[in-house]
């Protein structure tokens, strides 16, 4: 009995040893991006944007999507809201060690490119971010736009994670590839729910049709600016 009181005592202070451990890596979190949106002025001196505001933000987690030009885009979801972001990203990123320190620092989510299961785990850790009250990032084209068409096709995923966890999508989308000190607009339209699928079972067409809905919007708000960023 009294080998089992001192084996409990342990594992409790074991446990609250690994609480407070985690209590410190998630403030530390925090501050981490609190210094990002810092950067992110800094940054903004160099590479000017106008932020275009259509969302007014409630107390509760987002499925933020972006259109994605460079590395640089990041700012523009850091600095969307004061709660940190999870960046979902592509799993060749932490082969670089700067790539690697940033996202491991950032707790991006890794995706995989080349085969399902990595995938799925990607989206179960998205979704229990997201119940967890937090804030997650996706680029839905899946990789850079190098070209000059409006938005590259979109991959799938980011409807069923937000349906499934019943989170509004806010679309962030930029009038054009950033460059030094030449302007773009940044758009931060209205969240955009799909509740009329909340608690059912959805199909590879439902969620097909909710992705197409979003990227017609997100090429509407595209299209509101030329390439000289007049309205």
């Amino acid at each position: 009995m009294e080998n089992s009181v001192k084996t409990d005592e342990k594992s409790e202070k074991q446990r609250l040893k690994e609480q407070k451990k985690q209590e410190r890596a998630d403030r530390a979190y925090v501050r981490w991006f609190a210094f990002l949106r810092f950067a992110a002025k800094v940054i903004r001196l160099f590479l000017p944007y106008e932020r275009h505001d259509e969302c007014v933000y409630e107390d509760r987690p987002y499925v933020f999507l972006c259109n994605h030009y460079r590395m640089i885009d990041v700012m523009y979801p850091a600095v969307a809201v004061k709660k940190p972001i999870h960046f979902m990203a592509k799993k060749e990123l932490w082969d670089n060690k700067f790539l690697n320190w940033f996202c491991n620092k950032s707790r991006c989510i890794p995706v995989s490119r080349d085969g399902a299961s990595g995938d799925v785990k990607a989206v179960m850790t998205a979704m229990k971010y997201i119940k967890n009250g937090e804030n997650i990032l996706i680029y839905p084209e899946g990789t850079r736009n190098k070209g000059n068409e409006p938005m590259l096709p979109f991959k799938g995923g980011f409807a069923a994670v937000a349906i499934k966890t019943k989170t509004p999508i806010v679309p962030i989308v930029q009038s054009r590839k950033p460059s030094l000190f030449r302007k773009v607009h940044v758009i931060y339209g209205k969240p955009i729910e799909f509740t009329e699928y909340y608690g059912k079972k959805l199909t590879e067409e439902n969620i097909a049709e909710c992705e197409e809905k979003i990227r017609n919007i997100m090429i509407e708000m595209h299209g509101r600016y030329n390439k000289e960023g007049n309205k």
